[in-house]
């Protein structure tokens, strides 16, 4: 057998037979096939891995235009493509050299792929700059259309991460080249410019207003005992006058409990004694606890024609704010801060508006006389503090600071009972008021009062307004006063005292019928009607003139006078 397999198979089928050919091929098959050439190891690796290479070729290529498909939309109408992750729009060939320009062919020519309007794509692009000019502010950060709200009918803008008005120059330097994008952009927030209030009451409709108050800054702590001595000041202040005390307790706790109340009064405390605690007690202490919303204001601001100070505010101390050479002009303007329902805010580079008023007033001078005040003006609480402030409360005060007394304060003044008081109710008569008051007078003033209440030595009832001038004249001149003609001081004193409307009969000492103007007080209950009652009258205020020492022998217009006799002068005079 051996030696037919070194047979070719036509000899092998002549030499032995089919059936030999048939059993030898049988055995070939049952052998392993072998290569006709031979290859090295690392060509036949490459040969059997070279169909898996063009499959993974055939998956990344699908990949990559799935990415393609899911990324780019064709610009409407043009060739440009839109990177809706980039938010950009690309040229032609910018997006063939980004992506292939095989991948790239294939995309155009696909009948689904994505489309987007020219305006829309122009849209997304204006935006993705604007978010791309985002600020931070306060740890939150803030596009330009989220930043800045424009007010229509002016050429402000509404700052909301500073919480204020900005002028359109202020927005062109804070936006750069994004300006005409934000000014441009169909997301730009509009307010209408009385839609922006000051609003304490928190009553105005988020959605409509933009409301510039956030808010008192302290947490109310219910612990009196540590705020005793801050507590007490108020009493010291007060120089221990419980009237006082408590009405000034509640001027402080009520626009606290009713946050937003506009007081119809004010509070003012002068005196020339220093450190008594005025300034610690209105500025300090209440002044922290209205934080943002309290002012401490000069005389350049009140008399400056800027009033932008005044926004936001619910509480103001002013100091010494009016000059001695001032303090006539500004009375006017100290009357409306009390109790005006609004406020003209005014401001440079940025246009007027109006806000209403919330804001309390304090006002602390060392002045004896600050202001004149009027006999009916009843806006002031008016305090002289007669002590300083002893070293240990100084200390104890400072203590209470540090360890929570404002809180402490806070809550104490919150739950304070107001009783029936409320914005309107009037302050007490203090001597300190009472005082100012006489210091605030015109002659006249003091002239009519000292006849008022007896203490000129003649009788408050029926007078000729000649005999009245007369004796103010001499008044004035023993007590250094400013004079006045006649008929101002007529038309001054009609005010007071009722005049008659012309000229009435009278007799006089001397007999003779006479005419006059008269002032008759509302409680005299003579007939003017009466010649001989009203000469009576006329009669009894000349006799009470000349023995209380005023002459009126020597008075230019009183006539018909005859000078009474020493025994008819009274036992007691004035």
């Amino acid at each position: 057998m051996n030696e037919a397999r070194k047979l070719d198979w036509n000899d092998l089928h002549v030499a032995h037979g089919l059936d030999a050919v048939r059993a030898q091929l049988a055995q070939a098959l049952t052998l392993p096939r072998t290569p006709s050439v031979v290859q090295p190891p690392e060509a036949a690796a490459a040969t059997e891995g070279a169909g898996e290479g063009e499959e993974a070729k055939a998956r990344r290529d699908a990949a990559i235009a799935a990415k393609v498909f899911q990324r780019f939309a064709l610009v409407e109408g043009k060739t440009a493509v839109f990177d809706m992750h980039k938010q950009a729009t690309l040229k032609k060939t910018a997006f063939e050299a980004l992506v292939t320009k095989p991948v790239a062919t294939a995309w155009f020519g696909r009948m689904d792929k994505k489309l987007i309007a020219e305006d829309q794509a122009q849209r997304l692009v204006d935006q993705a700059k604007l978010a791309g000019k985002a600020t931070r502010d306060g740890g939150s950060e803030l596009s330009p259309v989220e930043r800045y709200v424009y007010i229509d009918g002016t050429k402000d803008a509404w700052d909301v991460a500073k919480r204020r008005r900005v002028p359109e120059g202020a927005v062109k330097m804070a936006l750069g080249d994004a300006y005409g994008l934000w000014l441009n952009s169909p997301q730009r927030r509009t307010v209408d410019m009385d839609h922006i209030v000051f609003d304490p009451t928190m009553t105005k409709d988020p959605e409509v207003y933009i409301n510039t108050f956030e808010g008192l800054p302290l947490t109310p702590e219910d612990a009196p005992e540590k705020c005793r001595t801050l507590r007490g000041m108020i009493g010291f202040l007060c120089n221990g006058d419980p009237q006082a005390t408590h009405w000034l307790t509640c001027w402080l706790a009520y626009p606290l409990q009713h946050l937003g109340a506009k007081m119809d009064t004010a509070v003012l405390m002068h005196s020339t004694m220093e450190g008594s605690g005025k300034s610690l007690l209105s500025a300090d202490i209440m002044g922290a606890i209205y934080g943002a919303y309290a002012a401490t204001v000069g005389q350049a601001q009140l008399e400056s024609s800027w009033t932008v100070w005044q926004s936001n505010k619910l509480y103001a101390v002013f100091e010494e704010v009016v000059s001695r050479d001032q303090r006539y002009n500004q009375v006017g303007k100290i009357k409306h801060m009390v109790t005006g329902k609004t406020v003209r805010m005014e401001s440079k580079f940025v246009n007027g508006w109006e806000e209403a008023n919330h804001m309390n007033a304090v006002f602390l001078s060392n002045e004896i006389m600050p202001w004149p005040i009027s006999e009916n003006d009843r806006r002031m609480l008016v305090i002289w503090p007669e002590e300083t402030l002893p070293e240990e409360r100084q200390k104890a005060v400072e203590y209470e600071l540090a360890n929570g007394g404002l809180e402490a304060l806070y809550g104490y003044l919150l739950s304070y009972d107001l009783g029936d008081f409320n914005r309107r109710t009037r302050p007490p008569q203090t001597e300190a008021r009472q005082r100012l008051v006489a210091l605030s007078r015109a002659s006249w003033e003091n002239f009519f009062v000292a006849w008022k209440f007896g203490t000129l030595g003649v009788p408050f009832g029926l007078a000729r307004t000649e005999d009245i001038h007369d004796l103010f004249l001499t008044w004035c001149s023993r007590n250094r006063e400013n004079t006045l003609s006649a008929t101002k001081l007529s038309l001054f004193l009609s005010t007071q005292v009722p005049k008659t409307a012309g000229q009435v009969g009278w007799k006089g000492d001397d007999g003779v019928r006479r005419r006059a103007i008269l002032f008759v007080p509302e409680d005299e209950t003579v007939d003017i009607g009466n010649s001989e009652a009203v000469g009576a009258k006329i009669r009894a205020f000349r006799r009470a003139a000349y023995w209380a020492g005023w002459g009126p022998e020597k008075w230019e217009k009183c006539q018909g006078f005859t000078v009474p006799m020493d025994a008819e002068k009274p036992t007691e005079v004035a």
